[in-house]
Order: structure tokens, then sequence, then C-alpha cells
């Protein structure tokens, strides 16, 4: 009789793994990226789902290359910044994107209930360490301004 108490993998398939929870989202923003053949492309208003703090999901008319980095950007929202693309999936005529933050952009959940979906606006409403907004954190502002990357304040 075996005391193997791992689950096996088609068990952990079915759990959620994910390290943050997510967060339901209303808005858009300008997406850049490699698609599969390898060609720049970019859409202005890609409809963002969901965002955790470690990343975001969101919709493209064509697939991303896995592995590959996408730059994400509105004016509105005062932000730009880079992710990696952790998965590509088809759901109809669109692909699902979801992308892991790089370059330490971070988002800090709120700590109180909120009520969901998100607005954009709301994603972008604080510039510090409070929850409920996005940040750099990883790298010294001059180290990543000097690197080409913008900051969302």
């Amino acid at each position: 009789m075996s005391t193997n108490v791992t689950p096996s993998w088609s068990a952990l398939k079915r759990k959620d793994l994910r390290r943050a929870r997510r967060y339901a989202v209303e808005g858009t923003l300008r997406v850049s990226w490699l698609g599969v053949t390898g060609s720049l492309m970019m859409l202005n208003h890609a409809r963002v789902l969901n965002i955790c703090e470690d990343g975001l999901a969101f919709e493209l008319p064509e697939p991303a290359l896995q592995g590959s980095r996408v730059k994400l950007q509105s004016d509105k929202h005062r932000l730009l910044g880079e992710a990696s693309v952790r998965h590509c999936r088809r759901e109809g005529a669109k692909y699902v994107i979801g992308v892991e933050f790089v370059d330490g952009l971070r988002w800090k959940a709120p700590e109180d209930p909120v009520s969901e979906p998100i607005q954009m606006s709301d994603l972008s409403s604080v510039a510090d360490d409070r929850p409920g907004g996005l940040s750099h954190k990883a790298k010294p502002r001059a180290a990543l301004k000097a690197r080409g990357v913008s900051f969302l304040f």
C-alpha cells in the first residue's frame, strides 16, 4: 500500500495554482507584442480581463509568442512597462494572453474588499506602495530609466 500523499498531475491541473488572487478588470490598454511569426504587432485597445500582484491577462486578436516580452502602455493611466508572456490560448476568435510583470513592475492588491470588476482608472490611482496601484520596486528609478523603462508616476 502506497503512502505517497503527493497529488497526481491531473489533480494539480484541476486546482488553481496561482500565487495570488486575480481581480476582474474592466478597461483597455495599448499592447505591443511579437506575433508567432516574429513580426511586431500593436493593438491600441486590448481588453484587460484580470490583474494580480504579479501580472495580468488581456485579449488580443492574434497570438503572442510565449516567453516573449510585451509592452504595456496607457497614456490615460500613466502606465508604461513590460511583461513576459506566460501563456496564450485561443478563446473563440480572440486569444487570451497571460503575462507576468518584469523589471519590478507590480500591482498591489487592495487591502479592503472591492467590488469587481475593478475599473482601469482604479489600477493607477495611487503612485506609491498603497494598495490598488502599479509600482516599480526592484531597481532604482535612474537605473530603470537608463534602460528605457518609464514609470507609472
